[in-house]
């Protein structure tokens, strides 16, 4: 194997001191229904000090302070977007992604994705995980739960990809995808990883561990019993609930359907990510308001037979958040394709447009139980994860149409500046902490590898 770009081995740069600084000049969205036309946030030692309009934040700084300004030129500040479920493994599938029928989607899982992730090794890991970063970055993302699988190599891969995290300034909280498919030693192995890695990370205030799984029909009873019993401080899990073929392997086991398996291992709780999948019964709903985990759609997957996110999303105390799966990186491309879905599906526009608002503090009100300092939000004592896009409104931009702005022009650019914790981390088209131009050739080369490998299986 290739030496890999950064050794798992190795620490992260260490960061360099920045004064004070002050991001103003254009709109700024607080992620919390708040608009300044005129906005301002004002950051020290990576967290927000002040956030409103400009004459009030300045206002709240002593003349004396040593700081920087970084005038946006009217474009539009916002908090660093969270994305609540990515594949990085999957970015060498871009561009090659081949269609199927819905009927016959477990054949595609099959003879597809369960034979990609075979091919790839540690490199290719790394590299698909620093690629997609950068596409994330680019996007304004800057929080990602990611949920892994490559069975032929399973040792370490975390610490894999959290190195490429530690590198890159985001934060990220890390899982494998822990299944039966490919044997009892891949299963150990994963349910082995998983907790290991939740230990090491589990006071980390940057990178977190969840307990992955693939779906329930992937997983026996006995597996079930058994990560039940090795998972500690009810740490979350992060599962796809899958498709119909997995609600009736759990009934057909005696349960009301696939949470309610999951809840009765006690698996379900304030830390589960439950993604995407079938129809869900009135108990499972029931259970995951109970429990208070989150629900997530991934709007470039959506089709008839899996829930419809849309028609839930009135029911008390029904959190539901939104990622990407790994069909690209960008949350708020994402969104928009949800909002077309579901306008085509004839949802009224305002409900749908206050849905996806919802969506987006979800998302970040689900970070806030990983990490500490609010992500997600531009607010005082709030870390300091900001992003300026590239996108000069010419219309009004105001608390009656920031989603319109996000839906309808700044979902097709990219950021002019992101910053994390206080650092910058991409500004003026260039990345400040990964080399793109290593990262793009050699993702080449080691993508043409891969597909070499699939060919031949």
């Amino acid at each position: 194997m290739k030496e890999i770009l950064y050794d798992i081995q190795s620490a992260p740069p260490e960061s360099t001191p920045v004064k004070p600084i002050v991001v103003y000049g254009g709109p700024l969205y607080d992620g919390k229904g708040g608009v300044f036309t005129d906005g301002a946030v004002y950051i020290s030692k990576g967290k927000i000090l002040a956030v409103g309009d400009e004459t009030t934040v300045f206002g709240q700084i002593p003349r004396t302070t040593d700081m920087e300004l970084y005038d946006t030129g009217g474009k539009v500040i916002f908090p660093g977007s969270i994305n609540l479920h990515h594949h990085f493994y999957r970015a060498f599938a871009a561009g090659l992604f081949i269609s199927q029928a819905d009927s016959n989607y477990q054949e595609f899982l099959k003879n597809f994705w369960w034979k990609f992730d075979k091919c790839l090794d540690d490199e290719m890991v790394q590299l698909s995980t620093l690629f997609s970063v950068l596409q994330s970055i680019r996007s304004g993302v800057t929080s990602i739960f990611d949920l892994h699988s490559s069975p032929v190599c399973v040792h370490n891969i975390l610490e894999n990809t959290a190195s490429v995290i530690s590198r890159a300034g985001i934060r990220a909280v890390l899982s494998y995808e822990v299944s039966e498919r490919d044997g009892d030693d891949v299963f150990v192995r994963g349910m082995e990883e998983n907790l290991n890695f939740i230990r090491k990370y589990q006071d980390d205030d940057q990178i977190q561990g969840m307990f992955g799984l693939q779906a329930n029909s992937t997983i026996s009873e006995k597996s079930l019993s058994l990560i039940a019993e090795k998972l500690e401080n009810k740490a979350g899990i992060h599962i796809h609930l899958g498709s119909a073929r997995d609600t009736e392997f759990c009934k057909n086991l005696g349960y009301k359907g696939p949470v309610d398996r999951l809840n009765a291992f006690n698996l379900i709780n304030p830390k589960s990510l439950l993604v995407n999948g079938p129809p869900l019964g009135v108990e499972d709903i029931n259970k995951i308001v109970a429990e208070q985990a989150m629900l997530v759609t991934i709007p470039e997957s959506l089709f008839p037979r899996q829930f419809d996110p849309f028609s839930l999303a009135g029911l008390p105390g029904l959190q539901i958040g939104a990622g990407t799966g790994g069909w690209g990186s960008n949350i708020l491309q994402a969104l928009r394709t949800g909002y077309y879905y579901h306008r085509q599906t004839g949802s009224e526009n305002t409900q749908l447009i206050d849905f996806l608002k919802a969506q987006l503090q979800n998302n970040s009100d689900f970070a806030g139980r990983f990490f500490k300092g609010k992500s997600g939000v531009l607010e005082k004592n709030a870390r300091a994860d900001i992003v300026v896009f590239d996108y000069i409104p010419i219309t009004p931009f105001n608390t009656d149409n920031y989603m319109h702005h996000l839906l309808f022009g700044m979902q097709s650019v990219q950021a002019a500046m992101v910053m994390a914790k206080g650092q910058f981390l991409y500004n003026d088209n260039t990345f400040l902490t990964l080399d793109e131009e290593i990262i793009i050739g050699e993702s080449k080369k080691a993508s043409r590898r891969l597909w070499e490998l699939f060919n031949k299986l």
